[in-house]
């Protein structure tokens, strides 16, 4: 008879990750994009892309296939989708329309999208993608870590753990969003096709920003290295000024008509840097600021810097505003920066996830319970014999007692 078939092997895991923008994205579409369009396929044919929407903690799952594991695939979250799309912090539509991330990551944040702009530009992994990243924000070489990136909710680590040294990778991913959000709106409103084109222009530019410096100078002479390495720092106008020239470069070969004034460019860099300066140079060093106060603070930044009012002022001004809006100037100012991050701090709601419960032991079968008996004389049972034995042994008496006699 002919061997019975192999057994089918076991249906792949499915992705278990959660959204973060800081704020958990909750109520928004996510999918698995198999062939790299970033449009979501969810009828049932050969093209299917598996896709949920993400609970109230930014959780969300998604069950594969087993053709997923040899492919290659991102998973998008689109945050234009859903109307309740919204932080979960600031209760407000994030600033960003697209995030991204590799299929096995943890979290997906501003940061896992810039990663998988840079591995998609320079040809790298997304790991290594990561690592320059980091780099990029000066972390030491032996912090330096994609995991952190990827695997780690650095909400969790600073509220549930009290791990303060994630407060770095927090900063640089409310600052990157801000900052992607603000540029995207000044370049929407200069005449891109859309808030996606402007948005995906501004993230190539910061791709490059991050990659030329990491990757491009290190193949030049030590003297150039030298010169020129320079780490991205959002909190330097210049540096968001290049980025944005950096964007309208790019926008122009498909948009020719799309011109960012020098005036409205600085006006720009100079308050997303400005705002980016005052987040970072809150006193996180001191007790009384807790992993759940350096979240607070993440949380107002976004609120403050993607109110749609400001988002749609910086809209106007790419437009062509005579004026700059107050709303602009406001973010120039130190002591109105103040004022606008207590306010937004007392109206933010922080609710962290717990971690998974670990899982249970196996069961323990305990050996049957044994109880000794002790029995003294009164307790003695005389052993019963059939009625043939005693008729047997009463005969046997008798007899012996007759030849004694």
């Amino acid at each position: 008879p002919s061997p019975p078939p192999p057994s089918p092997p076991p249906p792949p895991e499915p992705i278990t990750s959660r959204a973060i923008f800081p704020g958990y994205l909750q109520y928004c579409s996510v999918f698995l994009d198999y062939d790299n369009d970033e449009m979501l396929k969810d009828t049932e044919n050969d093209d299917f892309e598996p896709s949920d929407i993400t609970d109230s903690l930014g959780g969300f799952t998604l069950n594969i296939i087993a053709r997923d594991s040899a492919t290659f695939s991102k998973v998008i979250i689109k945050t234009d989708s859903n109307e309740g799309c919204v932080d979960s912090f600031t209760n407000t539509k994030p600033g960003m329309l697209t995030l991204r991330a590799p299929m096995d990551a943890s979290v997906i944040t501003p940061l896992t999208t810039v990663a998988i702009e840079i591995a998609s530009v320079y040809l790298i992994t997304v790991e290594r993608a990561a690592e320059l990243i980091l780099e990029s924000m000066g972390l030491a070489e032996e912090s330096i870590d994609s995991d952190l990136i990827f695997k780690i909710d650095p909400f969790q680590k600073l509220v549930i753990d009290g791990d303060d040294a994630i407060a770095t990778v927090a900063y640089a991913s409310v600052n990157v969003a801000n900052a992607i959000s603000m540029i995207s709106s000044l370049l929407y409103g200069a005449g891109t096709s859309s808030k996606a084109e402007a948005e995906a222009a501004t993230l190539l530019a910061f791709a490059k920003r991050i990659g030329d410096t990491n990757i491009v100078l290190r193949k030049k002479r030590r003297i150039l290295l030298e010169k020129y390495t320079k780490r991205l720092n959002v909190s330097d106008s210049s540096d968001i000024s290049s980025i944005i020239s950096s964007a309208v470069s790019v926008v122009s070969r498909t948009s020719p008509d799309v011109r960012v004034d020098t005036a409205s460019k600085n006006a720009v860099a100079q308050a997303s840097a400005s705002a980016s300066s005052y987040l970072l140079s809150t006193n996180t060093t001191s007790e009384s600021y807790s992993g759940e106060a350096i979240s607070k603070i993440c949380a107002a930044a976004v609120k403050v810097l993607q109110d749609p009012e400001l988002l749609e002022a910086i809209f106007d001004l790419g437009r062509g505003a005579e004026t700059e809006s107050t709303l602009i100037r406001d973010l120039q100012s130190s002591a109105t920066m103040s004022s606008k991050y207590e306010t937004a701090k007392a109206s933010v709601s922080v609710v962290i996830p717990q971690y998974p419960l670990p899982p249970s032991p196996p069961p323990h079968h305990p050996p049957p319970l044994t109880i000794p008996v002790t029995l003294t004389s009164s307790d003695a049972v005389a052993p019963s014999f059939p009625k043939w034995t005693i008729w047997w042994l009463s005969c046997l008496t008798l007899t012996i007692a007759l030849a004694a006699s």
